[in-house]
Formats: structure tokens, sequence, C-alpha cells
């Protein structure tokens, strides 16, 4: 039924990401995956009045930061999906594999966007909540759910592996990289989260965080590791589209820079778990 929904190719993107829609197939993977990006962008646009009109704080954080942090996020994940996925021809990019994950996690997007969200008008914590077996259950489901916000990207990144295109070296290389590393590593980092009381290690005593991302800088916080590997999805697929783009070593630079940013993600990591800040 949703495929049907989405297959009419008589459809046209809405034009409103600078022409970036003359640059997409119009095909029903491609189209759910954009729908999804504008959807997170309308979510975010939604709730930032709340920000700053509702003065209500959980841990001394204002209610709405969460919700709307995750819409962002979100909305870049599937941003790049949208984008990396063109690097597939259509047969692959609509076969049964890559639209099963695709639905998978547009269905987990909307149900942890909605929780987050539900939880964040309540003035209730939605993750490492166990205040009643209701929401104790929800967060089990939240992990479930974010195991197919990540599953998607590492099947996509061994697809472009397999059958992308072989014209694009940086891109290919960086979205293969980016993809696959990234999704193994966000994935140890939210498993260790999600078996954890909380994503700081450490009492903190002022609880004094950075601004914006809310980072703590007195003990070891989960988040920081968590997202420079989810990011690596952006960072190295669009390093590699700049190198190709001016014929600058491409395969060299992305490989150096994977290194670099998994060696700084481990790095915090083992920080985050003896308690340490970085900063």
């Amino acid at each position: 039924m949703l495929a049907k929904l989405f297959n009419n190719n008589n459809m046209q993107f809405p034009k409103l990401i600078l022409g970036l829609s003359n640059r997409l197939d119009n095909d029903y993977v491609t189209r759910v995956l954009l729908f999804s990006f504008l959807f997170l962008c309308a979510m975010a646009i939604v709730l930032i009045p709340g920000y700053y009109f509702d003065d209500r704080v959980l841990n001394n954080y204002p209610i709405w930061a969460k919700p709307i942090k995750f819409s962002i996020a979100l909305a870049m994940h599937f941003l790049t999906l949208t984008i990396l996925a063109q690097q597939l021809k259509l047969n692959r990019r609509t076969g049964l594999l890559l639209t099963f994950f695709v639905y998978m996690s547009v269905i987990s997007m909307i149900f942890e966007q909605g929780y987050i969200t539900i939880q964040a008008a309540r003035g209730h914590h939605s993750h490492f909540n166990l205040d009643t077996p209701f929401e104790a259950l929800m967060f089990n489901f939240m992990g479930i759910g974010a195991v197919n916000l990540i599953l998607v990207s590492f099947v996509l990144g061994i697809l472009i592996w397999k059958y992308g295109k072989k014209d694009s070296t940086g891109l290919r290389l960086g979205s293969i990289l980016g993809l696959t590393l990234g999704s193994l590593l966000t994935l140890i980092y939210a498993m260790t989260m999600g078996n954890s009381p909380s994503h700081l290690v450490g009492e903190a005593i002022n609880n004094s965080k950075v601004p914006i991302l809310g980072w703590s800088r007195e003990v070891g916080d989960l988040r920081i590791p968590h997202f420079i590997a989810t990011h690596m999805m952006q960072v190295l697929p669009l390093l590699g589209f700049i190198l190709d783009k001016y014929k600058f070593a491409p395969k060299i630079i992305v490989v150096i820079s994977t290194l670099m940013m998994v060696g700084m993600s481990a790095l915090f990591f083992n920080w985050a778990l003896l308690g340490k800040s970085i900063f």
C-alpha cells in the first residue's frame, strides 16, 4: 500500500530544496526518504516556538530542546540517505532489500520523534526513563527503533560498495566508509548508552554543559563519540564529493579522514567510559 502511495511517477517533488529535486530520480524510495526529510524539517519549525515560549526545563535544560535536536539530526540523516542512494541504479535502489529497510527506518523515525515530542510536552524524559512500566517498555522500543534507523544506512553503504556507480571515486569511497563504519560505531556507542543508567559517566556537580549541544563539561559523556560516528555518514561523502570536483587525491584524503574520525570517536569513547570530560 505504501509502495503504491509513493510510486506514482507523475508526482513532482516539492520545489523547496534549492533545485535538489532536479537531481533526484522520481522513484518511491527516493520520495519516501525525501518526504521524511521534509516532515522532520516541518516538525522542527513547529517545535521552535515552544522552545522560546515554554519556560519548563528538565535537568536545567529546556524541555523542547531535545525534540528539536532530534528532528534536525534525523532530517539530516534522511537527506543524506536520499542523496547517497542516487548512486544506485533504479532497480537496486527500489529492490526489496533497500525498500524494506527504508520503510522500517521511516516507521521507526515516526515512532521515535513522536514519543520524544509527547514526553517533552508532558515534561517527562523519553530516554533512560524507567519511572513506570510503560515508559520502561517505550524506552526499550526506542532502542529497537534506533537500530532500524542505523541499519538502513549500513545496508545502503553495502549496496553502494557492490553496485554503486564507479565514476565518482571520492564520493563512492566516502559513502561506503561513512555509511558502514559510521553505522557500526554508532550502534556500538548507542548500545553502550542503552545498557547504561545514563549517557553520563560520573557525577556532575555543577551540571555545566556545552551550549546548544548539551554535552557535559564535567564528566564523561557518551553522546560525543556517538555524535562523531553518526556524522561520519555526512562528512566523508561530502569530503569525497568535494575532492572529486577538484580532482585532489580523493582516495588518500578520504581514507586518512576516516582514520582520524574513527580514532577520535574511539578515544572520546574511552574517555567517556573513564568518566573524563574532553573539555
